[in-house]
């Protein structure tokens, strides 16, 4: 796919309500694909959207990289009202063979880990069957779920299964974000180590949503490395700033966080903000050898998914 040209396709289709969604058995899992700076890449961040559908199954995705990561202690803890913001806005993602957690970035946009949408590479699979429902309880669906129509992920990863560029987003067929509300993207104006962060996600060995609360441990221009604990299910999870309401995290440096509304610096983000998406456990060495990876949330990515939401 060329340019900013995008394939339209309906995936599938969905009656809004309250029940359950089906279980996959497990989140699909990034491929071994090479980091990159963000910065150095530009280019890369071109998008590429949905061709024609095709079957998927179980069977061809991506071997497992880091889908069980739980550093230290499993500090994850329950969300008790999935339909109060921000966790009405996190979006239990399935689709054939597989699950992640994405979340809302507008009325009818899904932002995710790439490898949730597309298996990554020259031979990667679009995923197929893809419906989102926010706030689910682990029972049932408060708001419904919405079918994607459209899904989008940059071209290092669409090529190159590009670490650097695990990202994506659907784009679903109701405006079932004017119910949920949704998050916003940012990047601060300084360094993010010893921030304090949240994610919350649905992980597949325990139903329901879950959260955790963590520092940031080190950064670079493409990733953050945190220890939330991360298992299957949990990548596409959003990991976003909190102001520390609960005076859990020993240092709290403010940011000052510019966001596209309209573009930056000309305002500044509201709490919760997005600096990243859970993407993998440990790998590689440096940091990424002892922490978890978050794709890190730069004025490229924000620039896409403005254009994809």
């Amino acid at each position: 796919m060329l340019g900013k040209s995008w394939a339209v396709v309906v995936l599938a289709a969905v009656t809004v309500g309250t029940a359950a969604p089906p279980v996959g058995p497990a989140d699909a899992a990034p491929t071994r694909g090479r980091s990159a700076s963000a910065d150095a890449a530009q280019s890369g961040h071109r998008p590429v959207s949905t061709p024609a559908p095709r079957s998927d199954t179980a069977g061809r995705l991506a071997p497992a990289i880091g889908t069980k990561a739980i550093i230290g202690p499993d500090t994850r803890v329950p969300v008790g009202s999935t339909t109060t913001f921000p966790a009405s806005t996190i979006v239990r993602l399935v689709f054939a063979g597989g699950q992640c957690t994405g979340f809302m970035i507008s009325e009818r946009t899904v932002a995710t880990a790439g490898h949730c949408l597309h298996s990554g590479g020259s031979g990667g699979t679009w995923r197929t069957n893809v419906v989102a429902y926010p706030g689910h309880d682990g029972t049932t669906a408060p708001f419904g779920g919405c079918a994607a129509l459209r899904l989008f992920v940059p071209a290092n990863w669409f090529s190159g299964d590009d670490a650097a560029f695990d990202y994506g987003a659907a784009q679903l067929n109701c405006a079932i974000g004017a119910r949920t509300g949704w998050l916003n993207l940012g990047y601060p104006t300084r360094s993010v180590t010893g921030s304090c962060t949240t994610t919350q996600g649905y992980p597949a060995d325990r139903p329901g949503q879950w959260a955790s609360d963590d520092v940031v441990q080190a950064e670079d221009a493409s990733f953050l490395y945190v220890r939330h604990p991360l298992v299957s299910g949990l990548t596409g999870s959003p990991v976003f700033y909190t102001p520390d309401p609960d005076d859990w995290c020993p240092v709290r440096p403010p940011l000052v966080i510019p966001c596209p509304c309209p573009p930056p610096p000309s305002c500044v983000c509201p709490i919760p903000t997005v600096l990243g998406i859970l993407t993998r456990g440990p790998y590689g060495s440096g940091p990424g050898a002892t922490n978890n990876m978050v794709t890190r949330v730069t004025l490229p990515i924000i620039n896409n998914f403005l254009q994809w939401r």
